[in-house]
């Protein structure tokens, strides 16, 4: 990847199709009974994966800033944002506008605080913890809204 990745620095080709090498480092995996360390560059399950709100920040505004490959360059389909304690109210937008989610600043607001006490409890949050935050009795709604 290297050399793909930095072709005008190394002046060198090859003929590798980088969109194989996450679908062949499982293949190669499962042949020899070892997994792949999450944490492994490139090809592990947390490559692409970003938790921390300053990294899920950058990663939105300018992927580039944290990553200098694309998750889909080496046959990813792009992991993106892991929802967890360290994550900013930017990346739950993200993710509740993903999920077809439209909010104001207030109601961003008071879901992020019920998010983080959540996330304090729960390691990693996924697409179903964020609906359930998304449902909510009218008596909460109105105590929140003070």
């Amino acid at each position: 990847m290297a050399l793909h990745t930095r072709r005008p620095f190394f002046g060198l080709h090859t003929n590798i199709e980088t969109r194989e090498l996450a679908r062949t480092s499982r293949l190669v995996s499962s042949c020899i009974g070892i997994d792949v360390p999450p944490n492994k560059a490139i090809v592990g399950a947390n490559a692409f994966a970003h938790e921390a709100g300053i990294h899920q920040d950058g990663v939105l505004k300018h992927r580039l800033t944290y990553e200098i490959m694309s998750a889909e360059t080496v046959g990813w389909d792009g992991v993106g944002m892991v929802l967890g304690k360290h994550s900013g109210r930017h990346a739950l937008r993200a993710k509740t506008e993903a999920l077809g989610y439209e909010l104001s600043d207030d109601e961003l607001t008071l879901l992020f605080a019920r998010f983080k006490q959540l996330a304090d409890r729960k390691k990693l949050l996924d697409e179903g913890d964020i609906h359930a935050l998304m449902i909510r009795e009218p008596q909460e709604v109105a105590r929140e809204l003070g």
